[in-house]
């Protein structure tokens, strides 16, 4: 208004210049809405109309590398997007708004898509999950967007593997699918353990993503892919943060394969019996031969059976082959039952606790749990929630007996009540189950009462400030083998099993 009035003096009147100005405002905002509608439509195109420059720009300050990967291979859960379905409670989850995308996914999906045809155009696209929450991510890849595509139309059908057991079989129908050797992916994970320890020791560049990927990870790690396969060096190795950011310094990453020489019949899918299994051991052996288990004979080991699967001697499965190990023993993993079903298997919420609480709840005597963070919160009263003994025990051993000598227990009652029962019951399974009440953040004068003290069989200091009431609790009638998960976490369970 000031420079309006400077140019035309006071010949025009107030109300006149306000007019003006609205008008001019007015014009301006439009035009930029039209420009930013224009800017917004035109990143919808398909990804064939988008710039074909022959370099994309997440490369155009390193150089162009000489040598690509095939194919590109990315875990969903904790890689491309958080949190991990499982951690999610609603049955109606919404894309950005329950779920997101790590903002390196989103741009390394962006590149995807919009160089597909010209940087990328001898690289394919894969999706390799272990979720069992496989509707879900299919529904989540149709409503993700990046550089104007659909996740589900970056990652074609054929190669969206997600479904659970090891990704050796992921892999195994990966490369049988596109022709691609091994040796020629690169597979981006969040978890170092399982999953890229078996991939790399098929041959593939692994690259570890534990708070998802970056843009820095990828982009590393396809140099480094580069520079390997320019000194012919085995691809098996999990590149980490710390060797891509050595690697963008100048230095050496040290050899470090773990791959072995192999052929994708290693990886064959078998029907068989298990000869033997131990709970309390956690490994048995399973024979090839789907009547009477008269083939070869395989080692197997509890992490290498699905969550949540109930496995005993004598019952016939599936299972997948394993390369031999250093020593040339002959392994499996275990993929399914193929037991006629003479019982139900339902999907149960679990959780994970320490012993000697983990006794001491099942036995009655603790009867409130306490946790610092809401995770029983949107559970209702009655639910039943299943109890997983966790294979550490709580860091203070004495903490609880004191209290339970308050309490009047002998240390003979003590040593009982805080045990696991004798037989197949051990660490690191899911021994039984719950019906839980309220939960409510609880005052300092509630946690510190004599009476929340002995429910909690813990001190003030030790308690959590969200309080649940445990209603009842029992002993399962048989242990089901399975692994912890942080939180409130979804298993599957024979019927038979529950008391």
């Amino acid at each position: 208004l000031r420079h309006l009035s400077a140019m035309m003096g006071s010949s025009l009147p107030h109300h006149a210049l306000l007019l003006f100005s609205a008008i001019f405002v007015n014009s301006s905002v439009y035009s930029f809405s039209k420009m930013s509608m224009s800017l917004k439509n035109s990143g919808k195109n398909s990804r064939k109309k988008i710039s074909q420059n022959s370099q994309g720009p997440m490369f155009s300050a390193d150089g162009s590398p000489q040598t690509k990967p095939k194919l590109l291979v990315f875990d969903l859960d904790n890689t491309l997007w958080t949190p991990e379905l499982y951690q999610i409670r609603k049955s109606n989850i919404q894309a950005w708004k329950d779920i997101r995308l790590f903002d390196g996914a989103e741009a390394i999906c962006t590149d995807l898509a919009q160089y597909g045809d010209s940087f990328w155009s001898d690289t394919e696209f894969a999706i390799a999950s272990r979720t069992n929450k496989g509707e879900v991510a299919e529904y989540l890849l149709g409503q993700f967007e990046a550089g104007g595509m659909k996740l589900n139309e970056i990652f074609p059908r054929n190669v969206r593997k997600i479904f659970t057991g090891s990704k050796r079989r992921h892999f195994r129908e990966l490369s049988e699918e596109t022709g691609i050797p091994l040796q020629d992916m690169i597979f981006f994970d969040d978890d170092l353990h399982m999953n890229l320890r078996e991939i790399s020791k098929m041959g593939v560049l692994c690259v570890h993503c534990p708070r998802g990927i970056s843009v820095e990870l990828f982009r590393g790690a396809i140099l480094q892919y580069d520079q390997m396969k320019q000194a012919k060096k085995k691809m098996g190795i999990t590149l980490t943060m710390r060797d891509i950011q050595m690697a963008a310094n100048g230095g050496v990453i040290e050899s470090k394969s773990t791959s072995y020489e192999f052929s994708l019949d290693d990886f064959r899918t078998c029907t068989g019996i298990v000869k033997f299994f131990s709970p309390k051991k956690r490994y048995g052996f399973v024979k090839e031969g789907a009547v009477n288990g008269n083939g070869e004979e395989y080692f197997f080991h509890e992490s290498k059976v699905p969550q949540g699967m109930f496995v005993k001697t004598g019952m016939k499965v599936e299972f997948e082959t394993l390369p031999p190990d250093s020593s040339g023993k002959t392994a499996a993993a275990i993929v399914k039952s193929l037991e006629a079903e003479t019982g139900s298997v339902i999907e149960m919420p679990c959780f994970s606790m320490s012993q000697p609480f983990a006794s001491l709840l099942l036995n009655g005597i603790k009867t409130v749990e306490t946790r610092n963070n809401p995770m029983f919160m949107d559970l209702k009263p009655g639910s039943k929630l299943l109890l997983h003994c966790g294979m550490r025990d709580w860091k203070d051993q004495e903490a609880p007996k004191m209290e339970l000598r308050k309490a009047g227990f002998s240390n003979a009652d003590i040593a009982r009540l805080s045990a696991l029962p004798n037989g197949a019951f051990s660490k690191g399974m899911i021994v039984g189950v719950l019906t839980l009440g309220k939960t409510w953040l609880a005052s300092d004068k509630e946690r510190q009462s004599a009476d929340m003290e002995r429910k909690v069989v813990a001190t003030y200091e030790n308690m959590g400030k969200y309080v649940t009431e445990v209603r009842e609790a029992s002993w399962l009638k048989q242990p089901v083998s399975g692994r912890g998960q942080p939180g409130v976490f979804k298993v599957n369970i024979p019927a038979e099993v529950l008391p």
